[in-house]
């Protein structure tokens, strides 16, 4: 779980901050962003409209949302608030990835789209959520695996042999390619 993101949840569950002036990085993302959750709770939400998987200046794989600006708009941190009040703080400080991904997804799409196969997690369905989708015979998608932070990320063809992982689609340009719970597909972003 990302602690400051906690941390700023909770102070925001106290009171919202707006934008932070005195921030030597303000404006990060756009002038008037609301500040109150700098460190997004839900990172890394895996969800290609908000971010990316880049390759790290390491060399290793991991979840870039540079780019995304969701969680400094002021109503969806009203939004985030507002859904989170309603958990006492202990079972939020307890509470693993998958239950922060499925409370994004409740929050964005108004219901789980994501489901369990096996010990993996399928986030394919949220993923291609209202894209225009077709037919693909190219049975390809990926497997992440996330802990306290991004671990890895494997190319998969079928749902042998996972692990605790989370399915997500094989982004290439601007199509998503994966499983969308019934059928193997490819979706424009």
């Amino acid at each position: 779980m990302n602690e400051r993101g906690l941390v700023d949840l909770f102070a925001a569950m106290n009171s919202l901050s707006g934008p932070s002036y005195e921030c030597r990085y303000y404006p990060c993302h756009f002038e008037g962003q609301d500040c109150s959750i700098c460190f997004c709770i839900f990172y890394p939400c895996l969800i290609y409209r908000f971010g990316e998987i880049v390759t790290s200046s390491s060399g290793m794989p991991v979840w870039s949302c540079k780019d995304c600006y969701w969680i400094h708009k002021r109503e969806n941190v009203e939004e985030v608030v507002t859904y989170f009040s309603a958990f006492p703080r202990q079972v939020l400080v307890e509470a693993d990835w998958r239950f922060f991904s499925k409370a994004f997804q409740e929050i964005l799409f108004g219901k789980e789209l994501g489901y369990e196969v096996g010990r993996a997690y399928n986030l394919m369905p949220a993923n291609f959520y209202g894209f225009s989708c077709r037919d693909s015979d190219e049975k390809v998608f990926l497997a992440v695996k996330i802990g306290e932070e991004f671990l890895g990320v494997r190319e998969v063809r079928d749902f042998e042999n996972l692990g605790e992982e989370v399915l997500i689609p094989l982004k290439s340009g601007g199509i998503l390619r994966g499983f969308d719970g019934k059928r193997y597909v490819e979706c424009e972003l």
